[in-house]
């Protein structure tokens, strides 16, 4: 079964997020099989959890899990604790969604003529209800707090404001960045809205692989 994961780097803060292949063993143990190169296993911290993702057509399940080992250099395995629930899953569930997003300085009222006045317009690549990726032209330091405007991809494209600071940033080619965003600052319904928007999403994408494998295996 595939499924998605977090599992945490040494020296590390942000955990390395991967699709791989659950396995079944003597409950609670279980392994997780990665694709050859996808994972430094050599950089595992065993001493932090992993979060375990199980999408399902109607919902997704998150389980949280402590790795046990590291076998054949592919697969940790692992034991599963407890399962996550809903208000915590704000900071794990994550999905695939390219939508609109603003990212600009966040003004100091009382000396705006020395706060640095910038706004990068860029895509998502993915989003939670604790943050997203994005794709910008330009780079923004690690730390650097931001206004977040994101277009949820939905019907109404209503537009989610949010104040949230820099994860990380690494360039992938000359004027194309991967710049990780946090909110520190979003309302709960604001927060709800981003997290209902990933579970349809995830509902779609999980339609339409079921229709495609029907397709294949016809």
């Amino acid at each position: 079964m595939a499924v998605r994961t977090t599992v945490p780097l040494l020296n590390l803060k942000e955990k390395e997020r991967l699709h791989c292949y659950y396995g079944k063993v003597d409950p609670p143990v279980f392994t997780l099989t990665f694709p050859d190169g996808t994972l430094a296993f050599d950089q595992v911290d065993t001493t932090r959890s992993c979060m375990v993702m199980f999408d399902f057509i109607n919902q997704t399940i998150i389980v949280a899990a402590s790795i046990q080992a590291i076998k054949e250099e592919s697969a940790l395995e692992l034991v599963a604790r407890e399962t996550v629930t809903h208000t915590h899953a704000r900071n794990y569930f994550r999905v695939d969604a390219s939508t609109k997003v603003a990212a600009s300085a966040i003004l100091q009222e009382e000396v705006p003529q020395e706060s640095p006045n910038w706004k990068l317009l860029g895509d998502t690549i993915d989003l939670s209800g604790s943050g997203l990726l994005c794709s910008f032209s330009e780079p923004l330091e690690q730390g650097v707090r931001a206004k977040i405007e994101l277009t949820l991809p939905t019907r109404d494209m209503e537009v989610i404001v949010a104040l949230g600071h820099v994860v990380r940033c690494r360039k992938i080619e000359d004027h194309f960045y991967h710049i990780a965003l946090h909110f520190d600052e979003i309302d709960s319904e604001s927060q709800d809205k981003i997290m209902a928007c990933c579970f349809e999403l995830q509902r779609r994408y999980l339609r339409m692989r079921v229709r495609l494998e029907s397709v294949s295996s016809a």
